[in-house]
């Protein structure tokens, strides 16, 4: 599947800029990491440098602060293919290679996993016929991270867990084991760190966690811990994956024969906030527990006290006593309260030999269950098989009925799936595509179909820009650009903030991100375009104003004007707090959004050669769909340097796709042939061996 963010387009485009344009801009330069290479080659080596986002030096990487790594291959030059691998994390591009450019640099983007740690990237370049090697090491994750918990005064109490219930566990019970992972200067983690938890009693297989390795959510890690034969007391370590943070702590388990408490069930885990219920959406949830003996036989009439792990916002408890019945169990209702947060339910008895044995629910999850705006997004996944798939629809622009699966995923503020039955709509520029579906774990598919319209209804292809007279361009020729279909997706939800308190609501101070009234965007130019001042006056005015002509706006609060919710701009959401909401704050929803283009691909394509570099496009200068490939022939002693296949990614923008042809001046042709995908004829061109000036 493939998911596009703003991010990841601008990190595509600036990738594949480096990989393909024959005149890209020197850069990188020196690093703080160098290696000669392994063969001996005195004139050639690799050097490598790692930035911040911040394009400071640095040797480590986050999920929040990825890396720039630069590859320098001394005394290479331009388009010498550099290939990289990494031991930890993640490399972009994902085919692991790129070309350097006038200064001997490849650009490569160094993200970090699902893994913390040490890692190494390994890199080698043939320059002269020879291979060059090189390797340079990092860090994926936070350093100086401190474990620990906060207690009921607010204290961090630091290297300890905490163990909830902390008395007695009875035979076979359960306990939640929770961890605060702080920064070194006190404040809560924001990524989400891998924590270990081992025991003497969870090696020997007597007793059990889950999840085995949790991830901290707002700097917090919490996992269930079972007794399952292990009795008296157990000494508990809690380790940091990738850092030398410890905690620990002991807890006390019943004797097998003292009686035990078991947990049934909690119906449903998840609930939402308080007076935000609805269809498929609880703000209660029944919790069932079962006393037995030491024989796990159920006893009816023992008195079970009820207690919850947290009551921040009000969430409380039915009952906080009850009485087992003829099968040996009691039951209590949580209701949820204003604010987000996750709980347990903790069960006690007073057990045989005078022992007070203890067992806890699983984890219930209480939130809005609606989708905010961060935690939206869309992708285009496989298209019909004999076609292709990706961003580009082979023969999309001339053949009807090729389907593509678009599917939108949400979360809610908490980056939890929201509720089962969440309904998208979506909206389509060109073509035709299914209108709602609902949400099943926070996702839900619909199909797009290639058909007509396929070109602006009112201006028709007037203004559409195509490659007659100048062949293919590497960039794009502009408005209106040809076969390009803008598809969103609407939800009602919620804006988005920056809990800066961690308290689970929106105050007054803190910041959000203001939505306008959604709309669906066919020029790209990320603004509602009739409703710009040059364009009101003079909507066939500008290039912008005719690409945008026909773009509609979804009237939320059905008041006939295109909304920018932004007089005053206040956040709109469930996470409102009664005392702001009027105030600097809103409890009414407003249309999440995402949105992606598909390109409907040509059958005929183009080729044109500039300078050392040959560029392929269809007439609206789209280049060729994913997985179409480009061969460099040599004929007549013609010698091509460097690569001589290549394959076509999945590309976003428009723009022709080019190849660099390297040839001596050694007599002879080289013919580079595009073969595309979805029956799309071979497209040859053969050039003579000596190189044309560059331009």
């Amino acid at each position: 599947m493939i998911n596009r963010g703003t991010n990841f387009i601008s990190r595509l485009a600036t990738i594949f800029a480096v990989i393909f344009t024959i005149t890209a801009c020197g850069g990188g330069g020196g690093g703080d990491s160098f290696y000669q290479g392994d063969d001996g080659n005195e004139n050639s080596s690799l050097q490598f440098a790692l930035y911040d986002p911040a394009g400071n030096s640095t040797t480590s990487v986050t999920s929040s602060a990825p890396g720039t790594l630069t590859v320098t291959v001394r005394n290479g030059g331009a388009n010498i293919l550099v290939s990289a691998e990494t031991s930890i994390g993640t490399l972009f591009p994902a085919t692991g290679s790129a070309l350097t450019d006038r200064s001997g640099v490849a650009t490569f983007q160094l993200e970090a996993g699902t893994e913390n740690g040490s890692g190494i990237v390994s890199a080698s370049a043939t320059v002269n016929e020879v291979e060059v090697t090189g390797t340079f090491g990092f860090n994926v994750g936070e350093t100086g991270l401190r474990l620990g918990y906060f207690d009921a005064d607010g204290d961090f109490i630091e290297n300890q867990i905490l163990i909830e219930p902390t008395s007695t566990l009875s035979a076979g019970g359960n306990a939640q084991l929770s961890v605060v992972v702080l920064t070194e200067n006190g404040d809560r983690v924001t990524t989400a760190e891998a924590v270990r938890f081992t025991s003497g009693c969870i090696a020997g297989g007597l007793a059990t966690i889950n999840p085995s390795e949790p991830k901290s959510v707002n700097g917090q890690a919490s996992t269930l811990y079972s007794a399952a034969g292990c009795a008296g007391t157990d000494q508990i370590t809690a380790s940091l994956i990738g850092a030398s943070a410890q905690a620990s702590g002991s807890i006390s388990i019943a004797a097998a024969q003292a009686n035990a408490l078991n947990f049934v069930s909690a119906t449903p885990e998840l609930i939402v906030l308080r007076g935000t219920g609805g269809v498929n959406r609880d703000e209660t949830s029944d919790v069932v527990f079962q006393v037995v003996d030491s024989n796990g036989k159920p006893l009816a009439g023992v008195t079970v006290a009820l207690s919850l792990t947290t009551e921040i916002g009000g969430l409380s408890l039915s009952r906080t006593s009850a009485l087992s019945n003829g099968e040996g169990q009691v039951k209590t209702t949580v209701t949820a309260g204003d604010v987000a947060t996750t709980a347990r339910v903790i069960a006690t008895v007073n057990g045989g030999n005078g022992e007070t044995v203890a067992t806890s629910s699983d984890l219930l999850t209480v939130t809005t269950g609606l989708p905010d705006q961060n935690s939206i997004s869309l992708s285009a996944a496989t298209c019909d098989d004999e076609i292709g798939s990706g961003f580009i629809v082979a023969n999309g622009m001339t053949v009807d009925g090729i389907t593509c699966a678009i599917t939108v995923s949400m979360a809610d503020k908490f980056n939890n799936p929201v509720v089962d039955g969440t309904a998208a709509v979506f909206t389509t520029e060109y073509g035709a595509i299914v209108g709602t579906c609902t949400t099943v774990d926070g996702t839900c598919s619909v199909d797009w179909r290639s058909q007509e319209p396929r070109f602006p209804a009112q201006t028709g292809t007037q203004y559409v820009q195509t490659i007659a007279g100048k062949g293919p361009q590497p960039e794009s020729l502009g408005y209106t650009v040809g076969g390009r279909s803008t598809i969103i997706v609407r939800a009602q939800g919620e804006e988005s903030f920056i809990d800066s308190n961690g308290n689970g609501v929106v105050d007054e101070a803190e910041q959000f991100v203001n939505l306008p009234e959604a709309f669906i965007d066919n020029n790209e130019d990320d603004a509602w375009t009739p409703g710009l001042p040059s364009c009101v006056s003079s909507p066939l005015g500008t290039a912008q104003c005719k690409a945008g002509l026909e773009e509609t706006f979804f009237d939320f609060n059905n008041n006939g004007v295109h909304d920018l919710n932004n007089d005053p701009a206040v956040y709109n959401g469930l996470l409102c707090p009664p005392e702001g909401n009027g105030v600097w704050c809103s409890r009414e929803l407003v249309e999440v959004r995402d949105d992606i283009v598909l390109t409907l691909g040509g059958t005929e394509y183009f080729a044109r050669r500039d300078g050392n570099t040959v560029y392929f496009s269809d007439f609206f200068n789209n280049p060729p769909p994913q997985g179409s490939t480009v061969a460099l022939e040599e004929k007549d002693g013609c010698k091509v340097a460097g690569v001589k296949e290549f394959t076509v990614p999945n590309l976003f923008f428009t723009g022709a796709f080019g190849v660099p042809v390297n040839t001596t001046p050694s007599g002879g042709t080289v013919t580079v042939t595009l073969k595309g995908t979805g029956g799309i004829e071979p497209l040859p061109l053969t050039i003579t061996c000596t190189p044309a000036p560059i331009p």
